[in-house]
C-alpha cells in the first residue's frame, strides 16, 4: 500500500492530524491579530514566555509524569527514551553538515554564520512546546488515557533533548561566543565568589542551571515523587494517577496540576505571538537588549548573508520532513530489534511511544535559538532567524499532517 492511499483509507487519522495542525494555524491567527493591534509587544511576549518556562511549563510536565508513572510504571522503553532524543539530533547534525551540506553548499558558504544556524534548525526539532499542543488536539476527547501517556513520553524526550540543545546545540550556533561567554561567565564567577562560597561550586551550580532548565527541573522531580513511596503517597496517594483522600498533602498535587493547566494554551499564544512579529507584523520597536531594556549595546553583524534563503528553506525543511522521521524510525527499530534486546518494544506493543519519538521528528525546528541569539547580543541574526522560522512553520503543516496522520494508522490509534 503506498504512503498517500495509507494516509487517505482512514479518515479518522486524517481528520485528527488534519485538525491538530488547523488549530495550530487558527492560533497563528490569533497572534498575528494580537501583535497587529498592540496587543502583545516584544515586552509581554517576553514576559509571559519567562512565566510559562519557569513556572507553569514546569508544574505541568511534572504533574504529567507523576501521573503517567503512577499509572502505568516507569519502565525500561521509557528509560531509553532520552537516548533516542540525543542520538537523533546528533545524527541529524552529522548528516547536515557531512553529506547534505557538501552537496548543496560550497566551502566559503558553509563556514558562514547562517550554516551554522541551518544546521541546528536541521538538527533539533520543537521538543517540548508544539509536540504538547499536538498530543493535546489529539487526544484530549479520548477516554482511554492516551494524553496522559503521550505527555509522560513528551517529558522523557525532553530530558534527553533539552540538555544536549542547550549545550550542543548553542556551542554550533554560537560558535567561538559560546566559549568567549562561557569564559565571561568563569571571569565575573571569580569575582563575585565570596569567601564562604568556593568558585568550584559557583562553576558547578552555573552549568547544572544551563544543562538542566525548568522544565526539565520539573521532570526530574515529578520522577522521583513518583518513585518514591513515601513522596507519592503524601502528594498522590492513589496507583491510578488522581489524588486521593488519604494523601495529606495532595493540596500541593492539585495547585500545581492547575497551574500546569495554563501552560499549553500560554505557549501556544507565546509561539504564535513571537513567530508573527519576528516575521515583521504589528509596530516596527527598538529591539530589547537582552537585560530586557530597549536600546543599549548592539552588536556589529558577525558576516553578511551568503547562503540564499531558499537554500536554507530547502535543506531545513528536507531534513525536518524527511531525513528525520526517517532516521527516527530506523532508531525505533534498532532499539526493538533482539540486538539490543528489545529495549522500547515493538510498535504495536509500545504504539505511543514510538508515535510521540515519530512525532517529535517531524517538528519544525526550535524557535529557543532566537533566544540564544538574543542573548548573546546578534540581535540582527535573532531577528533574521525569527523571520526565517515563521516561513518554515508556515510550510511544514502539509507534511507534517501527513506523517502524523499515517502514524496514527498504522500504530492503531486511530
Amino acid at each position: 500500500m503506498s504512503t498517500s492511499t495509507a494516509i487517505l483509507s482512514q479518515p479518522s487519522a486524517l481528520s485528527a492530524a488534519t485538525r491538530a495542525a488547523l488549530e495550530l494555524v487558527v492560533s497563528s491567527g490569533v497572534g498575528i491579530a494580537s501583535i497587529h493591534n498592540g496587543l502583545l509587544t516584544a515586552a509581554t511576549i517576553k514576559a509571559l514566555s519567562q512565566a510559562t518556562l519557569t513556572i507553569l511549563l514546569p508544574m505541568f510536565l511534572g504533574t504529567s509524569i507523576i501521573k503517567t508513572i503512577t499509572s502505568y510504571g516507569l519502565t525500561k522503553s521509557s528509560l531509553v527514551v532520552p537516548a533516542l532524543a540525543i542520538a537523533q539530533s546528533f545524527l541529524l547534525y552529522v548528516l547536515t553538515t557531512q553529506i547534505i551540506y557538501p552537496l548543496c553548499l560550497s566551502p566559503d558558504e558553509q563556514a558562514t554564520d547562517d550554516a551554522r544556524g541551518t544546521a541546528v534548525c536541521a538538527s533539533f526539532g520543537n521538543g517540548g512546546v508544539l509536540p504538547l499542543i499536538f498530543c493535546d488536539s489529539l487526544f484530549r476527547h479520548q477516554q482511554n488515557g492516551y494524553l496522559a501517556l503521550s505527555t509522560g513520553y513528551v517529558s522523557m524526550f525532553l530530558v534527553g533533548w533539552s540538555p544536549f540543545f542547550w549545550a550542543f546545540g548553542r556551542s554550533i550556533l554560537l560558535g567561538d561566543d559560546s566559549d568567549n561567554e562561557s569564559k565571561n561567565n568563569n571571569s565575573r564567577q571569580k569575582h563575585d565568589v565570596t569567601t564562604t562560597t568556593p568558585n568550584q561550586k559557583n562553576r558547578i551550580l552555573f552549568l547544572a542551571k544551563k544543562m538542566v532548565p525548568p522544565p526539565v527541573m520539573g521532570v526530574l522531580i515529578g520522577m522521583m515523587v513518583a518513585t518514591v513511596p513515601l513522596l507519592r503517597n503524601l502528594l498522590v496517594g492513589g496507583g491510578d494517577g488522581e489524588t486521593s483522600p488519604t494523601a495529606s498533602l495532595r493540596v500541593i498535587f492539585d495547585t500545581a496540576q492547575n497551574f500546569g493547566k495554563a501552560a499549553s494554551p500560554l505557549s501556544l499564544l507565546v509561539l504564535v505571538s513571537s513567530l508573527a512579529l519576528g516575521a515583521g507584523f504589528g509596530k516596527k520597536e527598538p529591539p530589547l537588549s537582552p537585560s530586557g531594556k530597549n536600546g543599549g549595546h548592539q552588536a556589529a553583524p558577525a558576516t553578511t548573508t551568503t547562503i540564499s534563503l531558499f537554500k536554507r528553506w530547502a535543506i531545513v525543511s528536507f531534513s525536518r520532513c524527511f531525513v528525520s522521521p526517517a532516521l527516527m524510525l530506523g532508531l525505533l527499530k534498532v532499539a526493538s530489534s533482539d540486538l539490543l534486546g528489545n529495549s522500547i518494544g515493538r510498535p504495536l506493543e509500545q504504539p505511543m511511544l514510538w508515535f510521540v519519538c515519530i512525532l517529535e521528528s517531524c517538528m519544525p525546528p526550535a524557535q529557543n535559538q532566537v533566544v540564544m541569539l538574543q542573548v548573546s547580543n546578534k540581535m540582527q541574526q535573532a531577528n533574521e532567524m525569527a523571520a526565517f522560522l515563521f516561513g518554515v512553520y508556515a510550510t511544514s503543516m502539509l507534511p507534517l499532517t501527513a506523517i502524523v496522520s499515517l502514524a496514527l494508522d498504522r500504530l492503531g490509534l486511530m
